[in-house]
């Protein structure tokens, strides 16, 4: 009797407190006003105990929406000064991405971000940050670096995108939970060099200018260039700690004789870093198809209302070799301006999202059917685990 007197007032007091905490308590945990508190503190804290904001678990922070554009509206600077940074070698300029860069300007007419065309050969603050790159492509990320300190954001584009549906603002695609978003390569997985978005921070800077050193440590066999580099890079850089992971992978890379198994290595690091997308205060990878670019050819250049930009037009002409672009011809940028003024699309190319997501569905069959045997790898049951790291196999951990 004595226990049962004892549990009876415990158990009702218990019941009480789960009460005034569903009714009271947990309502406001959700409020958005207490985000509202917690951002005030976190900026009272930089100023005064900046050390302490690396405790804090950045996975509680929240992405700032930011509203889609609707009818061409104007783009509101949400996140400060965006540049779009595109590097280039004339020679190429001049003979491949006329197309491409005439969607670029038109889509720029009607907004207010700054573009910035930048020479690799002959650009005076290249040939001072970046005197030592002389494989192209690291070159660029070189130059990157040093044009990231003019902007808030920059988003880096490969010559041969351009913009194929201009009703989106840049900001869509910034996640300001990270400093650099990058996106995979629908058919093959592999993580893009070509095209990224990077904030203007000592994380960034460092991280392109190691992404640019790389071109005097990369494996001298079939290593994809800065591609290849970027995802060690990236593995490297959110699993600093997964030493045997790194090891393995870096095995597939020096392994490497042609593409295919190439793709080995590009397997290995996608496995690595499981099914994580985002690593907060670094980098975010949107899946295929999800960020702000991806290859045409995947659609034969159809595109829907949620598709921004094309990777991969390299041509000075619409109807270049039979290519059926997704305008009528070529773009006269003096006409562009407020609106759709200028953009004259080719009107069977733009289809709905249901019908392009079929097409994504098809080839994302396709692809994964035709992936290369040799790149289908298990590192965890084809390389060391533990075996070679044992006792100390979670030291950095």
């Amino acid at each position: 009797m004595l226990g049962r007197s004892f549990w009876l007032p415990t158990v009702f007091l218990v019941a009480v407190c789960i009460f005034i905490l569903s009714q009271f308590i947990a309502p406001k945990l959700n409020d958005p006003g207490n985000y509202e508190f917690l951002e005030r503190r976190v900026e009272r804290t930089k100023k005064t105990n900046p050390q302490i904001l690396d405790k804090i678990d950045q996975s509680l922070s929240r992405r700032t929406d930011y509203i889609k554009r609707e009818n061409m509206s104007s783009c509101p600077p949400l996140f400060g000064k965006i540049i779009v940074f595109v590097a280039f070698v004339k020679s190429s300029m001049e003979t491949h991405y006329k197309v491409a860069q005439e969607s670029l300007q038109c889509y720029l007419k009607g907004t207010n971000y700054t573009v910035e065309m930048v020479d690799l050969d002959n650009d005076v603050r290249v040939q001072q940050a970046c005197f030592r790159n002389k494989q192209l492509f690291f070159k660029k990320h070189c130059a990157a670096a040093a044009y990231l300190q003019d902007s808030d954001w920059m988003f880096v584009l490969d010559a041969d995108t351009g913009v194929v549906n201009p009703n989106h603002c840049l900001e869509e695609y910034i996640d300001d939970r990270v400093d650099i978003l990058f996106y995979e390569r629908f058919f093959n997985w592999e993580i893009a060099s070509g095209n990224y978005i990077i904030r203007n921070s000592k994380f960034s800077r460092n991280f392109l200018k190691a992404w640019g050193d790389w071109e005097f440590k990369q494996p001298s066999n079939w290593n994809g260039a800065d591609n290849g580099v970027l995802q060690m890079h990236i593995l490297q850089t959110v699993l600093p700690y997964a030493v045997q992971e790194i090891k393995n992978c870096d095995d597939y890379w020096h392994k490497a004789t042609n593409y295919e198994s190439y793709m080995a290595f590009v397997t290995c690091v996608k496995l690595s870093l499981g099914a994580t997308r985002i690593w907060p205060g670094k980098i975010r990878i949107y899946k295929r198809a999800h960020g702000w670019v991806r290859d045409g050819f995947i659609t034969s250049d159809r595109w829907c209302e949620d598709d921004f930009m094309f990777h991969g037009w390299k041509a000075n002409e619409v109807g270049f070799q039979g290519w059926e672009s997704p305008f009528n011809k070529n773009l006269n940028v003096s006409l562009c301006g407020k609106g759709y003024e200028g953009w004259d699309h080719l009107l069977k190319k733009r289809v709905s999202t249901v019908e392009i997501r079929k097409s994504l569905a098809m080839f994302e069959t396709s692809s994964g059917r035709n992936f290369p045997q040799v790149a289908r790898v298990l590192p965890h049951l084809q390389s060391p685990d533990v075996g070679e790291c044992f006792p100390l196999c979670d030291r950095l951990v």
